[in-house]
């Protein structure tokens, strides 16, 4: 169940879409909504709420997904936009600063060791999101070792791969040069074949993943979001 602000709206699929305003575009509804218009804001959350639950799936505790997510889309009313970005890069902007403030939460509650966030992983920050759903033990190694890269390493490969975003768009998400963007995605996909050569108990699924690592990157995106 998805709510939106406190409301509740885990609606069937045709009656969203009704909601909706066929050719509206995210820009447009932002400004209805930091205007004033809940509708706006209604419709912009069922259209990136997905995306968004996806970000958190593989970082963050089940039982607080639903939290950093309403966190993320309560900053938006008051946010500012410049239209330098696409309103869906910003949302994940917002939803990484949202992502970076709960793992710092959590190092002055005592739960690890405060550090340098995006330097460590969520595994070393004890959070533990469920793996189970990935039934296919190539994705189930795959979203296990992207847990255990660095934070901001991780937010890139997933950014990447299940989001589609370019170097330049990842750059605005996390607010880091560009060229720092796609060395820490090369710099990524070779620690992460590190750290699957580490954790995989199975010689076979271990050579399977490598074998298309990309793919598997990939395929890993639907499972992310269930």
């Amino acid at each position: 169940m998805r709510f939106f602000l406190g409301a509740c709206v885990d609606l069937p699929a045709q009656t969203r879409q009704k909601r909706a305003v066929e050719g509206v575009t995210d820009e447009s509804l932002l400004r209805a909504w930091q205007g004033g218009d809940a509708e706006a804001g209604a419709q912009l959350f069922d259209r990136h709420y997905e995306g968004l639950s996806r970000f958190f799936r593989n970082k963050v505790d089940d039982s607080r997904r639903d939290d950093i997510i309403q966190q993320t889309f309560m900053a938006v009313p008051t946010a500012a936009f410049d239209g330098r970005s696409s309103v869906r890069t910003w949302l994940f902007a917002i939803a990484w600063r949202r992502l970076v403030d709960h793992f710092r939460g959590q190092a002055r509650r005592g739960r690890y060791e405060q550090g340098g966030v995006g330097e460590m992983s969520v595994v070393d920050m004890g959070a533990t999101p469920e793996t189970r759903y990935a039934r296919n033990q190539e994705r189930r190694l795959l979203l296990e070792g992207l847990r255990r890269l660095p934070l901001q390493q991780q937010v890139v490969l997933e950014l990447h791969y299940w989001e589609e975003m370019s170097g330049a768009r990842i750059a605005e998400v996390l607010e880091i040069p560009v060229g720092t963007a796609k060395t820490r995605l090369r710099d990524g996909r070779l620690r992460l074949t590190r750290v699957l050569e580490e954790i995989a108990d199975s010689a076979e699924v271990l050579k399977s993943t490598l074998d298309d690592l990309d793919g598997w990157a990939r395929r890993a995106r639907d499972l992310a979001a269930e």
